[in-house]
């Protein structure tokens, strides 16, 4: 039987390649021979269970507008797909390009590598990665993997997507924010190009010359006043887009053609929504796995993933395969890899070394590619997973899979804002958690829940955009130049009030004027992969002079732990971090911490001694260089510093969070001003314990109940001045919040 197809190391290119389809020399000064990797790798191609159906994909691809493909697990359709359509000359002889979207960076950047290297071209010629902030790409570039979110902005930059040919919506299931998005965005592009082609083709036909101008994609009409009836929703199904008209040349211009696939997909559901768009199943390569359930609920499921982990490594050979653990987030794979290190220095004789590899979407890309490293003799690896590796991902070695039963699920309720949750999984998800056993050989599943837990869990999981905050999705629609969002052509309609909400934020952010239409500061905050409200504090930090710093916080905010508690040096952990905290909150502590690592240039030993997470500080240095060019090209002066007077900081910090503030109550809680929630400040804070007459939060995290995590104090009057189309009267009254 041949091997399964699985995808190696990818590292980024450092240096940009010019020469387009030259490649770079190697360790003895020669060029790689492209050709004859390719040709090596073509038997493996030609084994997969999707060969056979080349041509009649290729075929159905080219003479339908859109196809849906379900390919099972092991069939080759993320690798393969592609390539059959690069070698089809659907690209026009090079003029245009095919876009495969991937919903995660490490997904686009390893399936690139191994695309590249079956295509016969260096990473970056023929076969390129473009991600946030990275592109390693070039002119000659006719299949480029992308994340949605970047597909995304390039519509910003070319409405009717003229650069593509073929859109590839990969792992389509996944249904994130920007999925469904490029989703709706795609169908009406798709139909724009349709009938721009049309009266090309017409006009050729009649020797006429072609229309200098084509009808959008974007939606226009009068914009919801925000007064309307909530309950007023019988209009939402009025989705036909009212078109404006776009300049430009569009002569020559073609149809586009999209394909959705996904390994587990409600195929009939995508196809209804692609005017019933064709569907083909592709029969993959799986092969059996025992599933096993515990007995009872485990009351942890950190530890109940440590002892799995070491009773698999314990009781099975070494030669037996790798171990794939899916936990919740960040902090749970941290956690349960410094329990498997201390274990794995107390193995007794005789019992093979432990390797835990983290895999999550912070960690920075080389120590992602770890995971696909195979281990040194004599060890197996652990690789500890967020739901990233569920589809997105092919790790080779896997053979026994412990399935935690719960991932890490983002929600918004206006009365609250955002939180993040620990959830229980799908039971789709917990299908695909287990098909990760059974890529290579027979496998096992071991799942840290009963079966009558499984028989509990919903079929799907809810869609991100009808539960989660919306404020970024409005604002790329309205600078994309979707006129009228409520018309916009959903998939799954997220509710009219969470669209209000949405554009409500947005107005009070001045990203939008009275009428609804996108200001000049909302364009400007478009422009970066960022939430708005993130993109407003950078833009408020060039009037209150502290652009340095409010770019070094926003790029710290975006991981989730700065510090490591381990359970039996608490008291170690926390004196030494005193060193860094501030009186006014953790987002000056945060600062305090970055530039104390700078003065030591990150030294491990400084590290470990002040229970600092070094490698996700390293992290934030890699964001910060991004968002730092990012605001270079846009006009800013990076190196503006506000010095040792912070305050303008904070209240730079509340032109964008004037939505998450709280204040003070005389029985000594904190009630939150949007909502009137109790909001309890999260113990890891600099402010637990600590009484202030108002704060202002990152994120809130329900557990047991509402945590504020990253947590400053503000004067409430600050709040007032911040948003005052929503609290003009707070500065007034507020005595009444803290008497």
């Amino acid at each position: 039987m041949a091997k399964t197809v699985v995808f190696p190391d990818s590292e980024p290119l450092k240096d940009a390649l010019s020469a387009g389809t030259q490649g770079k020399k190697n360790g003895s000064g020669k060029r790689p021979d492209y050709r004859a990797q390719a040709l090596r790798l073509r038997p493996q191609r030609q084994a997969l269970p999707i060969y056979s159906a080349r041509s009649a994909i290729i075929k159905s691809i080219t003479e339908n507008p859109t196809v849906v493909i379900v390919g099972e697990t092991g069939s080759g359709k993320t690798t393969q797909i592609p390539q059959y359509l690069l070698e089809s000359g659907i690209t026009a002889g090079g003029k245009t390009a095919i876009a495969v979207t991937q919903p995660r960076r490490v997904a686009a950047t390893s399936i690139a590598k191994r695309v590249a290297e079956e295509v016969g071209t260096p990473l970056g010629g023929r076969v390129g990665y473009t991600i946030r902030f990275e592109d390693c790409s070039s002119d000659a570039t006719q299949l480029r993997f992308c994340t949605d979110g970047l597909l995304l902005r390039e519509i910003l930059a070319d409405p009717l997507l003229r650069r593509y040919s073929v859109v590839v919506l990969d792992e389509a299931h996944e249904r994130t924010l920007r999925t469904d998005i490029l989703l709706g965005m795609l169908k009406d592009i798709q139909r724009e190009r349709t009938r721009v082609a049309q009266l090309n083709r017409d006009a050729e036909q009649t020797s006429e010359e072609p229309k200098g101008y084509a009808p959008d994609h974007r939606s226009r009409g009068t914009h919801v006043k925000f007064d309307e009836p909530e309950e007023d929703e019988k209009n939402d199904d009025a989705v036909a887009p009212v078109m404006d008209e776009v300049h430009g040349d569009v002569s020559g211009l073609d149809d586009l053609h999209i394909v959705v696939m996904s390994a587990t997909l409600d195929a009939e559901r995508f196809s209804e929504y692609f005017d019933k768009a064709p569907i083909l199943y592709v029969a993959g390569r799986q092969f059996p796995v025992t599933t096993y359930y515990t007995s009872e609920p485990q009351s942890d499921y950190l530890d109940a993933a440590h002892l799995a982990t070491l009773q698999i490594h314990t009781d099975t050979p070494s030669d037996s395969g790798d171990v794939l653990v899916f936990l919740s987030g960040q902090e749970d794979i941290e956690n349960v890899e410094r329990l498997l290190l201390d274990s794995a220095a107390n193995l007794p004789k005789g019992v093979p070394n432990l390797l835990p590899c983290p895999i999550f979407a912070a960690l920075p890309q080389a120590q992602q590619s770890r995971v696909f490293d195979p281990a040194p003799e004599f060890t197996r690896k652990v690789i500890l997973a967020t739901n990233i590796a569920e589809t997105s991902l092919t790790i080779p070695g896997i053979r026994h899979v412990i399935d935690s039963g719960v991932h890490k699920v983002r929600g918004f309720d206006p009365r609250v804002g955002e939180s993040l949750l620990v959830e229980p999984i799908s039971k789709s998800s917990a299908r695909q958690r287990t098909g990760r056993a059974g890529r290579e050989a027979a496998g096992f599943c071991y799942r840290l829940y009963t079966e009558a837990d499984y028989a509990q869990l919903p079929e799907d999981s809810i869609p991100e955009i009808k539960r989660c905050q919306l404020s970024m999705v409005v604002l790329q629609l309205k600078a994309s130049g979707v006129k009228d969002v409520m018309k916009f052509d959903f998939m799954d309609r997220p509710s009219r009030k969470a669209l209000k909400h949405a554009l409500l934020e947005l107005y009070a952010l001045d990203a939008l004027d009275d009428t609804g239409e996108l200001t000049p500061l909302g364009k400007w905050m478009a422009e970066f992969p960022l939430e708005p409200t993130y993109a407003k504090v950078i833009y408020a930090s060039a009037a209150a002079g502290c652009t340095r710093e409010a770019i070094d916080i926003v790029s710290l905010l975006s991981v989730d732990s700065l510090f490591y508690v381990p359970a039996d040096k608490r008291e170690e952990s926390n004196a030494a971090q005193m060193a860094f905290r501030s009186a006014d909150g953790d987002h000056l502590t945060y600062l305090n911490l970055l530039r104390a690592f700078n003065k030591v240039n990150g030294d491990s030993v400084w590290c470990q001694e002040h229970f600092v997470n070094r490698r996700n500080v390293r992290h934030v240095l890699d964001v910060r260089q991004q968002l730092n060019r990012l605001c270079a090209r846009l006009g800013m002066d990076i190196e503006r510093s506000c010095g040792t007077d912070l305050t303008s900081v904070l209240r730079c910090f509340l032109a964008g969070f004037f939505h998450n503030c709280a204040m003070l109550q005389p029985d000594g809680t904190y009630r939150s001003l949007n909502g009137s929630q109790v909001v309890n400040i999260h113990p890891a804070s600099s402010l637990f314990g600590k009484k202030t007459p108002a704060i202002f939060y990152d994120q809130l995290v329900f557990t047991n109940k509402l945590h504020a995590r990253a947590v400053s104090a503000v004067d409430s009057a600050w709040i007032a001045q911040a948003a005052p189309k929503l609290y003009g009267r707070l500065q007034s009254n507020s005595s009444a919040y803290t008497s």
